[in-house]
């Protein structure tokens, strides 16, 4: 379990012989809470959680709380695209900042919360080879505009704001409360005292 994810026990008894008996309760209710950088590890939890929870009861949603700067572009699509895919309704709620890669993921639930003084931003990815030596700089470079154009794409469906207002977004670092986030496209509500109520 990675450092400040917090692992709540489930209330219920369960056998000491039980593999489950170490399950976080706050995925049995169907809460996640992705609160650090985005990493593989990270998103191999959170997309595991998605996949085996919407497989047991599509029918019953989850609240997925970010309160992130973002991270990993390829694990930060990755639980995107689960999110997207799974049946089950996945409730997105930025608690405190959702950045770069971790407002793409805000982007992509089925409803989008702000809490009132959240704030979103949204930034062009970055290539996860930089660092990297003797990659081959035009494979990279496709690479990372492939990753770009998925991401422009996901916002720009949900914002309904065209490509290039996308890109030019991007570009200069776009900075928004829970208002202007949700005047732009990017979130449905602002959070009130009913985030906790399940149906």
């Amino acid at each position: 379990m990675p450092v400040g994810l917090p692992k709540i026990p489930y209330p219920i008894p369960i056998p000491d012989d039980d593999e489950d008996s170490e399950c976080n309760g706050l995925y049995r209710r169907r809460i996640l809470i992705l609160g650090g950088e985005i990493t593989s590890d990270l998103t191999n939890i959170m997309t595991g959680a998605l996949l085996f929870f919407s497989l047991a009861d599509s029918s019953k949603k989850f609240k997925f709380f970010i309160n992130s700067l973002g991270g990993s572009v390829i694990d930060g699509i990755a639980i995107y695209d689960t999110i997207q895919t799974i049946l089950a309704p996945v409730e997105t709620i930025v608690t405190g900042m959702a950045a770069s890669m971790a407002c793409f993921i805000l982007n992509g639930g089925t409803s989008r919360i702000a809490f009132p003084h959240a704030r979103v931003m949204m930034h062009q990815p970055s290539s996860p080879y930089l660092d990297e030596k003797n990659v081959d700089i035009f494979l990279e470079l496709e690479e990372i505009k492939r990753m770009h154009d998925i991401i422009i794409d996901g916002f720009s469906k949900t914002t309904l704001k065209s490509r290039t207002k996308i890109m030019a977004d991007m570009d200069r670092d776009l900075s928004m409360s829970a208002i202007e986030a949700q005047e732009y496209g990017l979130v449905d509500l602002i959070g009130g005292e009913n985030i906790f109520k399940f149906p």
